[in-house]
């Protein structure tokens, strides 16, 4: 075992406790032999994440829904495909300079390429202008695909179609226009499927950004179209992150175990930031979930620590 200072990651997100990355990333650690623990931590605000890694000392973190975007002005540099995604997923902190990077892009290629399916000229819709989707819509354009995306606010799918030199329609344009598809990415809030059975084909293929919860997922299994489901978007952008962090190659068979492993409710342990904090990163090892709390009230922690429990486990298949 690595006898250097133990490192700690932490995916962050509102909600977050639902998060699987913990276990993904853990069980790799553990594998080689790195002094690293990884956990998760509720914040607020984008500007929260930024300053929160920089409190505790984290090695580096990754972004989930609503901060991919949020949190960039509170950044010191974007790698490449964050700039030009303009989203983040990862960030590595070295001397107290965070770098953004994005592996959504990943994600959604790893997740085709394992279900043996090469996007190369395909016709692909992309459903969602947030970081996952325009991160699967880069990834999409780079693999060679026709990519249209749309939004069911139109301004920053219009805007990203601009940039990227992809195609945009209106959501209810788009719909009208799914059966000439291929691929349909479906990058929305969870249990949002703005499409009927009559838009879909026989042989169109279905990915899903959301891997929360089978009865979420339900709006797409109806259809009897091939589903390529989150938790796959999910492994495969955490390869490429993990490769970021510590330069080396995941195993993908240990993360498969990692993903089955379900939190216990009754032993669920979450532990508390407060202003000042700096030496958290042995609790960071003792805990399931950090909160913000520098500007909370007791009623407002509880709060969030019910909601929290109530949308994890509501959604642990």
């Amino acid at each position: 075992m690595d006898e250097s200072p133990v490192q700690c990651y932490a995916v962050f997100g509102n909600p977050v406790l639902h998060s699987r990355s913990p276990q993904l990333y853990n069980i790799l650690f553990e594998s080689d032999g790195i002094n690293a623990y990884y956990t998760r931590i509720h914040a607020p605000t984008g500007q929260a994440v930024c300053e929160i890694i920089r409190m505790l000392g984290l090695s580096g973190a990754n972004i989930t829904t609503p901060f991919k975007e949020a949190l960039i002005p509170y950044l010191d540099r974007l790698s490449p495909e964050a700039e030009k995604i303009s989203a983040v997923n990862t960030i590595t902190s070295r001397n107290g300079q965070l770098t953004g990077h994005n592996t959504d892009s990943h994600g959604i290629t790893g997740s085709l390429r394992e279900a043996r399916i090469n996007p190369s000229g395909m016709k692909c819709m992309v459903m969602g202008a947030g970081g996952a989707g325009k991160a699967a819509a880069t990834g999409l354009m780079n693999a060679g695909a026709d990519v249209l995306i749309t939004n069911r606010t139109p301004g920053k799918a219009r805007e990203f179609a601009g940039k990227a030199g992809c195609r945009f329609a209106m959501m209810g344009e788009a719909v009208k226009t799914l059966k000439s598809y291929d691929l349909l990415v479906i990058a929305l809030p969870p249990g949002i499927f703005p499409f009927a059975p009559e838009n879909i084909r026989a042989g169109l293929i279905m990915a899903d950004a959301n891997y929360r919860s089978p009865s979420e997922n339900a709006g797409i299994d109806k259809f009897g179209c091939r589903v390529i489901k989150g938790d796959r978007w999910l492994l495969h952008q955490a390869v490429e992150a993990y490769r970021i962090f510590t330069g080396k190659k995941a195993d993908t068979s240990l993360m498969e175990n990692g993903l089955k492993r379900n939190l216990d409710p009754d032993k669920v342990i979450i532990k508390e930031i407060r202003s000042g904090q700096n030496n958290l990163i042995t609790d960071c090892k003792k805990a399931d979930m950090l909160i913000d709390c520098r500007s909370l009230d007791v009623e407002q922690i509880r709060k969030i620590i019910d909601d929290e429990k109530s949308k994890a486990f509501t959604s642990q298949g």
